[in-house]
């Protein structure tokens, strides 16, 4: 298992937190009101569309339902490869694996990794964010009740500090 610095990094941009609003939060002031707005158009624009909780990350990852098809969590969608429409969970499609991409991708800017990136249908991402998010998905996401869980964060951790290389 590789050991990374105890810093707690925001899992949006990767730099490190200092105020303990930003830690509380798991992301910087600046990136949660960019992430909060971003939200908030892509809503206006598509009413369907996921929705961000502010909700720390180690509180558990979130991932729960309103009505039938939009998702609430608060996983940031900070690329898109497989899913234009959005996240899912539940079963092993393109939903899914963009929801698995994008956790795998915030905890190691959390984590503090710095890596090579990979250029994704919008945005980048790690290069090992995108080699570890498929078997993420199948041992988190799609299995997942469609009514939601919380996915404990030290799991998800834990799950991905195994599988840094040294």
């Amino acid at each position: 298992m590789h050991e990374l610095p105890r810093l707690i990094c925001c899992c949006i941009c990767g730099r490190p937190l200092m105020a303990p609003e930003s830690i509380e939060r798991g992301m910087g002031a600046w990136c949660a009101e960019k992430i909060q707005q971003a939200g908030q158009k892509r809503q206006e624009m598509d009413p369907e569309a996921d929705v961000f909780l502010p909700i720390p990350f180690d509180k558990g990852i979130v991932l729960t339902r309103q009505e039938e098809w939009i998702i609430k969590t608060n996983v940031p969608h900070l690329v898109v490869h497989h899913s234009p429409t959005g996240f899912e969970f539940g079963y092993a499609g393109s939903g899914p694996a963009d929801l698995a991409l994008n956790i795998v991708e915030a905890m190691l800017n959390r984590l503090g990794y710095h890596g090579d990136r990979t250029t994704c249908f919008k945005g980048s991402c790690f290069s090992l964010a995108y080699r570890l998010h498929q078997p993420f998905k199948f041992a988190f996401i799609a299995g997942i009740p469609r009514e939601g869980t919380v996915i404990p964060y030290r799991m998800v951790e834990a799950w991905i500090l195994q599988r840094i290389p040294d």
